[in-house]
């Protein structure tokens, strides 16, 4: 079992390295191939409710230096099973947040969780994202830039 679980923690971490591999390896600018991807994890992050392809859709209409591949391998990496424990955290963060914050009530009890619950998640998952997004800015910025100067070097050595 522990074995299984291993060579799937294995599998996964060999393919998150092969998409941020991808994301570094892209021809254009480290900033627009890192706003990319922090641009695709910031939706994927954020609740969207099955619309997050659609507004990164929109969103590369608006933003036209944005680096489309980065953005498509950052909803690739933000898949629903990594989501779905980083939503947990969302509202433990909320929770924490808002701690023993008077609840307003109404006369559905149904309500009353519904916005309990959605208040405290929400408030979470905001805080999350951005900092979610900002490390993931820098990090494949860096990655970005590291690697395009190798690769330079490498074709000035071969020429």
């Amino acid at each position: 079992m522990i074995k299984k679980l291993k060579n799937k923690l294995g599998n996964y971490k060999q393919k998150l390295k092969k998409h941020l591999e991808e994301v570094v390896r892209i021809k254009t600018s480290p900033h627009s191939i890192a706003s990319g991807f922090a641009l695709g994890t910031a939706i994927a992050v954020l609740p969207t409710f099955g619309l997050g392809v659609f507004i990164g859709l929109l969103f590369l209409l608006i933003f036209k230096k944005v680096s489309k591949v980065s953005m498509l391998i950052a909803f690739a990496i933000w898949n629903p099973l990594v989501l779905f424990s980083l939503y947990g955290l969302s509202y433990k963060i909320g929770d924490l947040i808002l701690g023993d914050l008077p609840v307003k009530t109404y006369k559905f009890w149904l309500w009353n969780q519904l916005f309990n619950y959605s208040r405290r998640f929400l408030i979470g998952n905001l805080i999350s994202t951005i900092l979610i997004t900002t490390a993931s800015y820098i990090l494949i910025y860096f990655l970005a830039k590291k690697y395009q100067k190798k690769y330079k070097k490498i074709i000035k050595e071969s020429v």
